[in-house]
């Protein structure tokens, strides 16, 4: 039990560190650098503590239902994937609605400018598609097949 809450722990934190990093790219703030120095710093001490705790105990490994914990992994892999793709898709939305950012064609149709889209949400959207593809589909035939 104990290690599965530090795996969770170590998981938890790695998630605080991507979202660190992006930050960091996009905003390029001190606290978004300091943010992922600590996470990174804490990443490296939280997995030596785990890797020594599993080689004097390793029957808390044997404990664990790696299966299982893959099949819930990869559902919250896929389930914030999508949660990414789906708020960039309705900030570009929202872009794309401001008069600002489109103007009207002699014939009377909406054009929209390239300033509706940044290049940082195509970026991420195209960097985060392997990872909601790998994710989604191990998670739904490991769902279906639970499910017969």
């Amino acid at each position: 039990m104990i290690v599965l809450t530090f795996i969770i722990i170590l998981q938890l934190s790695f998630v605080v560190h991507i979202y660190y990093i992006g930050s960091f790219i996009t905003n390029k703030q001190e606290k978004d650098f300091k943010g992922f120095l600590v996470t990174g710093i804490m990443n490296v001490f939280l997995g030596m503590f785990l890797s020594v705790f599993i080689l004097v105990f390793p029957e808390e490994l044997k404990e664990l239902n790696l299966d299982r914990m893959i099949f819930i992994e990869s559902g919250l892999i896929f389930v914030i994937m999508l949660f990414v793709k789906i708020r960039i898709a309705v900030h570009i939305y929202r872009r794309t609605q401001d008069p600002e950012h489109f103007h009207y064609s002699y014939f009377g149709k909406k054009v929209i400018h390239a300033s509706a889209v940044k290049m940082s949400e195509v970026f991420i959207w195209f960097l985060t598609l392997p990872l909601t593809l790998f994710c989604g589909a191990f998670f739904l035939v490991k769902l279906f097949r639970e499910l017969q």
